[in-house]
């Protein structure tokens, strides 16, 4: 797996993508691609399935590599792209996923943290406590924890991936922030 690159760095390569430069498109690939699985594992939860939407979202962006417009940030555009794939691939398959009928879909998450590294059985305890209260919350909420949280997305990037306006993306943070908080101090 390759570093995380820059946001200048990504535009870089995606330019050289556009000019038609094969290796750019990898290196786009190996840099995001870490990003891109936990991702798609969190929307669906099948590994294999996962990695051949992944898969199959970059071999369809070789193709149309000459009609791809600039984006303003790589990250987030392939994000949305792969939510779309993985969204499309559902329905072809006729998966009923509920994030096309409502805010209530299924996304997990889980601690990457080494819980055995953890040396005081409190910290344990209330990261456990933590995930149990997060998976409470609705779908599109641990979509947006995560997105803030773990992909450190802006705002505006946010509300591209969950196609939210910007204001429903601060409102939508604002009710998730204060569901944790109480649900946090409730539970001792």
């Amino acid at each position: 797996m390759k570093a995380r690159i820059t946001s200048d760095e990504a535009q870089k390569l995606w330019h050289d993508y556009q000019s038609g430069d094969m290796y750019a498109l990898a290196n786009i690939m190996q840099s995001y691609y870490s990003d891109l699985f936990h991702w798609g594992l969190r929307l669906y939860g099948e590994r294999e399935f996962v990695k051949d939407c992944i898969q199959d979202m970059f071999v369809k962006l070789w193709k149309m590599q000459e009609s791809v417009n600039s984006v303003e940030n790589v990250r987030s555009y392939l994000l949305v792209v792969l939510k779309t794939r993985i969204l499309r691939e559902l329905s072809k398959k006729h998966v009923t996923h509920q994030s096309v009928l409502s805010e209530d879909y299924s996304f997990s998450v889980e601690f990457a943290a080494d819980l055995r590294l953890i040396d005081e059985e409190h910290e344990i305890y209330r990261i456990r406590k933590l995930e149990v209260i997060l998976n409470n919350l609705s779908g599109r909420q641990k979509e947006l924890i995560y997105l803030r949280f773990y992909q450190s997305l802006s705002f505006e990037q946010i509300a591209e991936v969950m196609q939210l306006s910007r204001q429903s993306v601060y409102n939508l943070l604002q009710k998730s922030l204060g569901s944790l908080r109480k649900q946090y101090d409730g539970v001792t």
